[in-house]
């Protein structure tokens, strides 16, 4: 293997020590009826929230099994523009970056981690045996923060679709099989483009108790990955679970206002939507371990979340899509966005590679919102008791025909192209016996033959869990999330 210039290996500790890659889950966003949102009160002491003085992100190559010297070379030549470095100075003037490789002491997925947080993952076993990771550490001035995101971005693209790699998005832990990298285009975050994408393509909300012993008390909302785009992470402390889908929502609505606000400051953001109407404020976070590099704001938000206007329900949804047509979504699925199990926006599987993809980052264990019996030990338990309350009362209770505004939707599995499994979303139309008939919510990765708004029909055993959404935005069921 060559000695590259712009690469210089380092040992396995140092590149650890650089940026240890955090653990993340992500949330999906709910709206719900017109209601205060608490503003979380300021410490006493809360400092004066300030500006990140860069843009910084973190990249991994998984080879398969290992990477050859022209790949290697190649990803050196398209990385060219970005200055190779050692370490990073105190100020970052032009783009830079830190490079080295490792073997499998660094940890390579295996097939329960990319369930959780894969995106398109093709060729899974062969990712598991994968013997040699390419990792990266990127550092740029906020004004060249999309132009060096890109090149890296498009580097890496093309470094794992030469390589039969795959890549790991460091800050979010999401993992990316190279088609999957590839579609995903930052350049589309610039101001004015064209083809916009939305900003939650590009981080995550990651929800968990603020005290692990007590896994159904207050939890804690942090963002993952806002840096990238010269953005502090954000954090909301100790809210009620209840409270886990307005929160996330207006943590996304709070990223793209300071992403899109024509000067960076921490002063005070108005938030104005649809279903947003309050001021958003901020002050320096408290760190704590596994948290995204300082600075971190404290979110603090004075307003209201409120209900829109009753979504049209397509009566062509009840069938499979239109020739040359996709179907929409319906009052289940609004509009995509990255916030825990408890929100608007594609439901995130309980396994699920191809769920997770750019709909959505990858699936979270969230609070859940209904009690079943008691609380589940494991994933079996937590399975056999969603079957039980799927069996025994949400079934009937779409028989009888649920009210306006309300939708079960069924995660079921899909053998894909390669013999693997793809979980996907089937919302639920019809209900005879355990024969069960209902329509494909997302947009399949890598199963061939079918579309999102195609009619699927199935049995009730093959069904892992469900989601039972209320017209009050309440939601039941996903309770395999929490141990995956």
């Amino acid at each position: 293997m060559p000695m590259l210039s712009a690469i210089p290996l380092l040992a396995l500790s140092s590149l650890i020590a650089l940026t240890p890659p955090a653990a993340s889950q992500t949330v999906p966003s709910q709206t719900v009826p017109s209601q205060t949102v608490p503003a979380a009160p300021p410490a006493p002491d809360a400092a004066a929230a300030s500006l990140p003085p860069d843009a910084r992100f973190a990249l991994a190559l998984y080879c398969d099994p290992t990477c050859s010297d022209d790949v290697l070379n190649r990803l050196e030549e398209d990385l060219a523009s970005i200055q190779g470095r050692s370490g990073f100075p105190a100020t970052i003037t032009r783009p830079g970056r830190i490079m080295g490789i490792a073997d499998t002491a660094f940890g390579i997925p295996d097939q329960d981690v990319i369930d959780a947080y894969g995106v398109g993952v093709d060729r899974p076993e062969s990712l598991a045996r994968s013997e040699q990771v390419v990792l990266a550490w990127f550092a740029a001035p906020v004004s060249g923060a999309l132009p060096a995101l890109t090149t890296a971005h498009g580097a890496f693209a093309r470094a794992a679709a030469a390589s039969g790699g795959w890549i790991e998005d460091l800050d979010t832990q999401q993992i990316f099989g190279a088609a999957a990298w590839t579609a995903r285009d930052p350049a589309r975050l610039a101001p004015g483009a064209a083809d916009p994408a939305p900003l939650d393509d590009w981080f995550v909300i990651d929800g968990a108790p603020v005290d692990a012993a007590d896994p159904d008390g207050p939890i804690r909302l942090v963002t993952r990955g806002l840096r990238r785009v010269g953005l502090p992470d954000l954090v909301v402390e100790s809210i009620d679970p209840g409270l886990a889908g307005d929160v996330s929502t207006v943590l996304n609505a709070t990223a793209l206002g300071l992403y899109t606000r024509a000067a960076r400051s921490p002063d005070d953001l108005r938030l104005q939507t649809a279903t947003i109407d309050g001021a958003a404020s901020f002050a320096a976070a408290a760190r704590r371990d596994d948290d995204p590099e300082a600075p971190l704001w404290r979110l603090s938000f004075d307003g209201q979340i409120l209900a829109p206007a009753p979504d049209p329900v397509d009566p062509d949804l009840t069938g499979a899509a239109p020739a040359g047509q996709v179907a929409e979504a319906s009052p289940i699925l609004s509009d995509p966005a990255p916030i825990p199990a408890l929100i608007s926006a594609p439901i995130p599987a309980p396994i699920s590679a191809p769920i997770s993809a750019p709909i959505l980052p990858a699936p979270i264990p969230a609070p859940a919102l209904t009690s079943l019996r008691s609380a589940p030990a494991d994933l079996q338990d937590a399975q056999e008791q969603a079957m039980e309350r799927l069996s025994g009362v949400v079934l009937p209770a779409v028989r009888a025909g649920l009210p306006p505004r309300e939708a079960v939707a069924c995660s079921l599995p899909f053998e894909t192209r390669d013999g693997s499994t793809e979980y996907m979303w089937v919302e639920l139309r019809s209900v005879n016996g355990d024969e069960l008939t209902g329509v494909l919510v997302n947009e399949p990765y890598n199963v061939e033959g079918l579309r999102k708004g195609d009619t699927i029909a199935f049995q009730l055993d093959e069904v892992f869990d469900y989601i039972w959404k209320r017209a009050d935005g309440s939601r039941e069921g996903n309770t395999t999330a929490k141990f995956l």
